[in-house]
């Protein structure tokens, strides 16, 4: 088991509770979207609310399993849609989702008409060829920003899992996760994402 990705599991875990609790200080009362897709994709849970939001983030806490690579992975997608789903009242525009339907629409077309997989870069100094997604600060050229933070993959995700070219099932395909600048949550995304299908790769010295 991968040491980095569980102690950045908790790391997510801490921090969805110091994200639910400043939605609770800016007065926020429900989740966006609502349900919280991926909550609700990978466990079946709706939640709708705030309150909701902490009730399940115990449970989470509760019942993760280390020692499982899946339950790892559930845990970090359950952590980054509950983060997302909460923090809309008060978080600064760049540490938010920039792509919205609209946007994935023509991210899919593209991949699909050129046969490519979607790149996603985290926190990389450098783009492969191909067709690229970038989280962190300063995006090399010619990528896609999504968010300055890699929480924001949650919205991604949710059109993924809704598109037949990038997954079946809960299984992502055609595409790649590239990692660049290591912290504990980039691990845990970055690991969590190979789980679920996707294809690993390590960014390159330059």
């Amino acid at each position: 088991m991968d040491k980095y990705a569980v102690m950045g599991v908790k790391k997510l875990l801490s921090l969805a509770k110091t994200k639910i609790r400043l939605a609770e200080e800016a007065g926020t009362i429900e989740c966006r979207p609502n349900p919280l897709p991926l909550v609700k994709m990978f466990t079946g849970n709706e939640i709708k609310t705030i309150e909701e939001a902490k009730q399940y983030r115990e449970e989470l806490l509760k019942d993760a399993d280390y020692l499982s690579p899946a339950s790892i992975a559930s845990t970090v997608i359950s952590c980054m849609d509950l983060i997302e789903g909460v923090k809309y009242r008060y978080e600064p525009r760049e540490y938010m989702s920039n792509i919205d339907l609209k946007g994935f629409l023509s991210i899919e077309d593209k991949a699909v008409r050129e046969s490519i997989p979607l790149n996603i870069l985290l926190m990389t100094k450098t783009a492969p060829e191909g067709l690229n997604i970038f989280v962190g600060s300063d995006p090399p050229k010619g990528v896609i920003f999504l968010s300055g933070v890699p929480t924001s993959l949650s919205t991604l995700l949710q059109y993924a899992y809704g598109s037949d070219y990038f997954s079946t099932g809960l299984r992502l395909k055609n595409m790649v996760s590239f990692i660049g600048h290591r912290t504990l949550i980039i691990d845990a995304v970055h690991y969590s994402l190979g789980v679920l299908g996707a294809g690993l790769r390590q960014e390159l010295p330059a």
